[in-house]
């Protein structure tokens, strides 16, 4: 190969070098600025469904119940201290929220609809709150007395306010569990081995799963977290969720990160696993069950504004008789029950 082939060549590799590094990593923390607002619209919500099919009378019986929460909030950062924490006043923009029981009964509200606006519900439209922001995406309730002070309890209005303004929804509506442990990125080589390090460890320290350092990630990297799983399984678990860090580019001169979540069911247990969901033990037992629980999240790392993000999970619990215990030719009694359950939110402007 000539001399000048060769410089060529060195040449087209710097290149490309440079360009592959124009974002070799960043830290995967909210950089919120102050005086800055955006406009959001989240999504939480939960299902059950119940079917029992009994082929020898040719009858099936069946129950749905949902729960689902719809608000449009301005945010907006009043602050930001040394360390990144940001002070957010939230205001409500619109909401909607809909339910339905086992027996049928329903509650059906939407702010933007007419004949929804001498609803008691329609009261929280304009009404704040305060919140602060961690750069790890953890929420601190400061201040809610004026907005939940505007329905009083023991009415239907009463009591969906009382949920939308506690403590517990609030940080399910603005935390952002993705960046919880970000901090603590790896690649999929060294996750799997401090994985294997820790498991061979009995005398680690589970305090030192909590430390999070502010390293960077790069493209590929992972992070995960164990969780419990949201309230309304059959049979409350933990779900060791990983995330990785699918694509990391510059767009318009601004940091834009890709996150992509995949979940399993794990043996360890979450500090948040409710005592007030014991498992179903025995009964679960008895069913085939499977879930899938995925995520992804589109985050702008220069402004610290979340583009999209959503998480969901899908479970579905089945059993059917066996073929002593089977009543008659046309098949065996089938139950099968599922469980849904979502969370996103995206920036509306």
């Amino acid at each position: 190969m000539s001399i000048r082939k060769v410089v060529v060549v060195v040449s087209l590799a710097a290149i490309l070098f440079v360009l592959a590094g124009l974002t070799p990593a960043a830290e995967m923390k909210l950089n919120l600025a102050p005086k800055s607002e955006t406009v959001y619209k989240v999504v939480t919500g939960s299902g059950k469904d119940y079917q029992f099919v009994q082929p020898s009378i040719n009858k099936t019986k069946a129950q749905h119940t949902i729960g689902k929460m719809e608000m449009v909030f301005a945010q907006k950062i009043e602050s930001v201290d040394s360390q990144g924490n940001a002070v957010a006043n939230i205001t409500i923009k619109q909401l909607k929220y809909f339910s339905e029981t086992p027996q049928g009964k329903k509650a059906d509200f939407d702010s933007t609809k007419d004949p929804n606006k001498s609803d008691p519900l329609s009261q929280l439209i304009g009404a704040s709150y305060k919140i602060k922001i961690a750069p790890a995406g953890g929420i601190e309730v400061i201040d809610t007395s004026a907005a939940r002070s505007i329905i009083k309890s023991g009415s239907v209005a009463g009591a969906i306010a009382d949920k939308l303004f506690s403590d517990e929804e609030m940080a399910r509506r603005h935390q952002v569990m993705a960046m919880f442990d970000a901090g603590k990125c790896l690649c999929e080589k060294d996750r799997r081995k401090e994985a294997k390090t820790a498991s061979s460890n009995k005398k680690a320290n589970p305090k030192d799963s909590k430390k999070v350092s502010n390293k960077s990630c790069k493209k590929g990297d992972q992070w995960s977290s164990i969780e419990a799983s949201p309230s309304g399984m059959l049979s409350p678990k933990t779900f060791e969720k990983i995330y990785t860090l699918t694509d990391l580019k510059k767009q318009n001169g601004q940091t834009i990160a890709v996150v992509d979540m995949n979940a399993a069911p794990s043996s360890k247990r979450a500090e948040d696993l409710s005592a007030k969901e014991p498992a179903a033990g025995f009964f679960a037992k008895m069913f085939d069950e499977k879930d899938k629980f995925t995520g992804k999240m589109v985050i702008n790392l220069t402004t610290g504004e979340i583009d999209s993000y959503q998480e969901t999970l899908k479970a579905e619990w089945f059993a059917a008789e066996t073929s002593e215990d089977q009543k008659s030719d046309k098949g065996p009694d089938q139950l099968t029950m599922s469980f849904s359950y979502i969370y996103s939110i995206e920036k509306v402007k």
